[in-house]
């Protein structure tokens, strides 16, 4: 209340407004602008690495695992592939360790093997069990 001397001063409420700047508890503000994460409590959270955990379906057959690739076999017939541990002439069950489809093919004499590969499936053999840009993919061979 402020008074000048006048007697005929009525009374005046003065109000007060105060401002005042509330610490949110988000943390603190990083050379961006953009907020720190505060843990509250519990565990720490995992540290992310950019990598993942891939989980395969079971796979129902029992067989020797291989590392497949694909070829045209020279215009051979479209039913055909090549593992060299497996007996010429004989038709192998392939499944794909990544998606779990399974096909067949009959078992034929190859000179080579592409790097990295360990089994040579037909074009449409493979196209049966994955995409061409998957190759190579793993799989179970089984006769």
């Amino acid at each position: 209340m402020i008074n000048n001397g006048d007697e005929n001063t009525k009374d005046v409420d003065v109000a007060v407004t105060t401002t005042t700047q509330v610490d949110s508890g988000l943390g603190e503000s990083s050379e961006d602008g953009s907020l720190e994460p505060i843990i509250l409590g519990g565990p720490s959270p995992i540290v992310q690495d950019g990598s993942a955990q891939i989980a395969y379906p079971a796979s129902s057959l029992t067989g020797t695992q291989a590392i497949a690739s694909f070829s045209n076999f020279d215009n051979a017939p479209d039913i055909v592939c090549y593992f060299p541990e497996a007996p010429l002439g004989i038709v192998v069950s392939v499944q794909n360790l990544n998606n779990g489809r399974t096909t067949t093919c009959t078992n034929v004499f190859r000179t080579s093997l592409p790097s990295g590969a360990t089994m040579l499936l037909h074009t449409k053999v493979f196209e049966s069990l994955a995409n061409l840009v998957d190759a190579p993919i793993p799989v179970t061979v089984s006769w």
